[in-house]
């Protein structure tokens, strides 16, 4: 479902207060001590100001009252107590300063990692979604910051009604009326403020998959395995343009919105000055005509301009309070998303597998309405390797994602140990899974982290990801790397070592092998591999899945003659099912594919395909012969 405008209506703005209790337990949370300390500092600095006034016109007084007696000692106690206040109010900005520092980065901190565990636990289902992504893109965006603005603002605007009332208290002394002449314009403006704001909130709203776009516009053209393409192809100048196009589109409705902000400010400014200049000269003629003092002249002025920016920063604020509202509830919207793990703490724990069973299983991905995969059946005990083969998009990918569950709603059945994998938790039967993922991940960190990330319990054990490097076969590589384990990987980090995809595709392997599992799965794990990295790596699968389920995925048959049972797959179908040579035997689409292939590497005068001839099948060498 897309995404609606939020409509700054009364009756949105009364429910984005709604989430105010889950902001105050997230700033509680945050640092309790801390927020206690703003919210007394804010109190004072609040009074202070109305206190500074009073000051200011009991000095002015004692100086003229002190001509008249000859006494200079009122002037100096007036005057000492002035200067006070200003040290008091220099103090007081800095310990607010301090405790707002430490609050905000601690607070923006939780809210990042909040962010980071919701989509930790999601389902790759939600997460793949484009309105889940926009969701993000919007919480990353501006509502990691906008919970301390809120806080910030609700301080300010219980600041200003502290002063609001101080200085009040002094006008009322003179005109009571003058305070609603001054406090009517800022009221006014409110609901055009309030239409602007809408505006803007929308704009921004709307923002999410441009920024998304923007992002992945720079993205491409700053990563570094992007580069040769973009450099060969020239796309350089192309990309940027698109990019360039998104700014601009972005700077003319943030101009427009500007403008209208600065006109419709500049309309009610010239109302208010003119309505205070009129009280103020009023304040200046009850001086001439002597029914006032000097000092209380300059309190009265000071305390209309107190009362007059006060009123108008209650009014922004409370503005500013219903927008990042608004934006709050963004971020809420995304942590409140379905999660995986609300179900997946629940379910019967397993220590181990021993077999795995597809009952007429079908599936089709989200918002489509062609089955990926279409009664699939079959079944492995331990001590069985399989081998899904067939053309790209006959959906051999889409098993991985049920077996592990990254999918779980399907139709028909997933039996582990004869249960029902839908009443099984989560957890404990992917950790005796090893997974390498057709697009594995080339983790920016060091080979241990690459390595270890298979089995985060012992990373830090070297004994164990050295076994796990020397099972994928890429001891060599490592040791010849100039920090070995503690090599950074990669070009994103200072001294980072870039492998070939063959080499990361081998890590990544390295990376599967490091989990002490009881089910490994391969995901076309030659697509980067030379024939002989290809053999050792196969070899190496072999001794590993010893006494173990063994999965491997692949659109080459050459190595799908060592398994216990292949399927071949097409249109999300299974049309062929057995070993090798039973395949063979029935001369079909295996049998076909298989020749096809064999073919293409014996009629090559390349070496390397000639060597990969040598183990795709003794049958097809000897006819070769």
């Amino acid at each position: 479902m897309k995404d609606d405008y939020v409509s700054f209506s009364s009756k949105n703005i009364l429910r984005t207060f709604l989430f105010w209790p889950r902001i105050f337990k997230l700033l509680w949370e945050t640092h309790a001590a801390y927020l206690i300390g703003i919210l007394i500092v804010s109190l004072l600095k609040g009074i202070l100001p109305a206190v500074v006034l009073i000051a200011t016109r009991e000095l002015i007084n004692s100086v003229i009252g002190g001509v008249t007696a000859g006494d200079f000692r009122p002037v100096l106690l007036a005057f000492g107590f002035l200067i006070f206040l200003n040290i008091l109010s220099d103090l007081f900005n800095i310990v607010d300063g301090y405790f707002r520092k430490m609050f905000q980065s601690l607070l923006s901190n939780r809210v990042n990692l909040k962010i980071i565990e919701k989509a930790h636990l999601m389902t790759l289902q939600s997460f793949e979604d484009a309105d889940v992504q926009n969701k993000l893109q919007r919480a990353q965006a501006e509502a990691n910051y906008r919970p301390f603005e809120i806080f910030v603002q609700m301080l300010a605007i219980i600041s200003s009604v502290v002063t609001l009332f101080s200085a009040c208290a002094i006008l009322v002394a003179w005109k009571w009326w003058v305070i609603f002449v001054i406090f009517l314009i800022p009221c006014l403006s409110f609901y055009s403020f309030l239409q602007i704001g809408q505006r803007e909130f929308n704009t921004y709203y709307r923002r999410a998959a441009k920024q998304r776009e923007s992002w992945y516009l720079s993205f491409l053209v700053t990563r570094d395995n992007s580069f040769k393409e973009i450099k060969i192809f020239q796309l350089g100048h192309y990309l940027r343009g698109r990019y360039l196009d998104i700014l601009k589109e972005f700077y003319k409705e943030d101009k427009f919105l500007a403008a209208r902000r600065s006109y419709t400010s500049l309309f009610f400014q010239t109302i208010n000055q003119g309505a205070c200049g009129i009280v103020i000269f009023l304040a200046v003629h009850a001086a001439y005509m002597g029914q006032i003092m000097l000092g209380n002249l300059i309190s009265f002025i000071q305390a209309i301009g107190l009362t007059q920016s006060t009123s108008q920063n209650i009014v922004q604020g409370i503005l500013s309070l219903c927008q990042n509202n608004l934006y709050v509830k963004q971020l809420f919207d995304f942590l409140d998303l379905p999660e995986e793990e609300e179900v997946q703490g629940m379910g019967q724990r397993i220590s181990g597998i021993q077999s795995l069973e597809f009952r007429n299983v079908s599936f089709k991905y989200p918002n489509t309405d062609r089955y990926a995969i279409s009664n699939i059946s079959f079944t492995l005990n331990k001590n069985e390797k399989l081998a899904i083969v067939g053309k790209n998009g006959s959906g051999k990918s889409t098993i991985v994602k049920l077996i592990t569950q990254l999918y779980s709603d399907f139709e028909g059945d997933i039996l582990i140990n004869g249960q029902s994998i839908r009443e099984l938790n989560k957890d404990s039967f992917r950790e005796k899974m090893g997974v390498v993922f057709q697009d594995f991940v080339q983790y920016e960190m060091t080979v241990k982290d690459n390595v270890g990330f298979g089995d985060v319990k012992g990373k830090d054990n070297d004994q164990l990801v050295w076994k796990a490097v020397e099972q994928s076969g890429i001891t060599e590589l490592i040791h010849n790397l100039p920090n070995k384990l503690n090599t950074v990987l990669g070009k994103w980090f200072e001294e980072g070592q870039q492998l070939s995809g063959g080499q990361w595709q081998r890590v990544a392997i390295a990376r599967a092998f490091m989990r002490n599992a009881d089910v490994y799965i391969l995901d076309e794990p030659s697509s980067y591999l030379d024939p002989h990295s290809e053999k050792e790596v196969f070899g190496k699968f072999e001794q590993l899945t010893e006494d173990k389920i063994g999965i491997f995925i692949s659109h080459r048959l050459s190595t799908a003659r060592t398994a216990d049972k292949i399927i071949l797959l097409e249109n999300g179908r299974i049309i062929e099912a057995g070993t090798h040579d039973r395949l063979m035997r029935l001369n079909g689409a295996y049998n076909e594919m298989f020749e096809i292939q064999a073919s293409s590497y014996l009629s090559t005068d390349d070496s390397e395909s000639l060597e990969e001839s040598e183990y795709l099948s003794p049958l097809v060498r000897t006819s070769a012969e």
